[in-house]
């Protein structure tokens, strides 16, 4: 059941990462055209870069840690199944940890910053502020995904 949330989550990011990325493409083509070849400038184009480069950022990071995307430094004898069940343990735990921060301070700052407003784009600062607890929020799910999967096969034969 976690799995098939999990995989349709990380579907409905992937598109919308999709949308955002062209939009940002886009975004910053008109921005260039208009500043060198029109000689007008748009300020409103950096600010919505800025916004769908921050969404891009925070929740591209929470996909990447459920398709094990990220770096990994292997300097310890993973091949082990001891070693590497108290690694998976270790990463877990920090997983969790930058989770609750991202979740938790990430919420308390966009509310901070809510009533401030991006004057190009009239909207308010909390949506270039709300990625933060959003891929915490995401993270953590996909983190107890992998704690169930570790639980049921804690010496990782299957996943070998």
């Amino acid at each position: 059941m976690l799995q098939r949330l999990c995989d349709g989550l990380a579907a409905v990011i992937r598109f919308f990462a999709w949308i955002a990325f062209a939009a940002m493409i886009v975004t910053v083509g008109l921005q260039v055209i208009a500043r060198n070849l029109l000689d007008a400038p748009m300020i409103w184009t950096s600010d919505l870069a800025l916004l769908l480069f921050t969404w891009l950022i925070f929740v591209g990071a929470a996909l990447g840690l459920r398709t094990g995307a990220h770096y990994f430094v292997d300097v310890l004898p993973t091949h082990r199944p001891g070693v590497r069940l108290l690694v998976e343990i270790v990463t877990l735990i920090a997983g969790f940890i930058v989770a609750w921060i991202l979740s938790v301070h990430g919420w308390t700052l966009a509310n901070m910053r809510a009533t401030g407003e991006v004057q190009s784009l009239g909207i308010s600062r909390f949506w270039i502020y709300l990625p933060l607890p959003v891929s915490g929020v995401l993270m953590a799910v996909f983190l107890v995904e992998h704690l169930i999967a570790l639980m049921r096969d804690p010496l990782g034969k299957a996943r070998t």
